[in-house]
């Protein structure tokens, strides 16, 4: 199954070095959660493996998510025998066997 756009294009102004996020729009909210539930699947892809998918979110809520990561690296270098990720606007943890 393949979603189905309505638009594709780049977002900002083109700049020497930087990437510029592509912005997606999908037919329906369906295929948009399809495509997020399934991104995980880009990193084991040799082509894909740089491209990363996140859904639409609010200035307040990109904010809150800057945090949510800045406190999941602090909690990464000071304990990296485990798996941190962020789930339901918490971040959460998994031990890992780093062996």
């Amino acid at each position: 199954v393949i979603p189905k756009t309505v638009d594709c294009y780049r977002v900002g102004k083109k700049q020497e070095g930087k990437v510029r996020p592509v912005r997606l729009e999908c037919q329906n909210r369906g295929d948009v959660e399809f495509a997020l539930i399934h991104s995980r699947r880009l990193k084991n892809s040799a082509k894909y493996s740089q491209v990363y998918l996140a859904p639409d979110r609010s200035k307040e809520q990109r904010q809150e998510h800057s945090l949510l990561v800045k406190k999941m690296k602090d909690l990464i270098s000071a304990d990296p025998t485990k798996h941190y990720f962020i789930r339901n606007n918490k971040v959460c943890s998994a031990t890992t066997d780093k062996t």
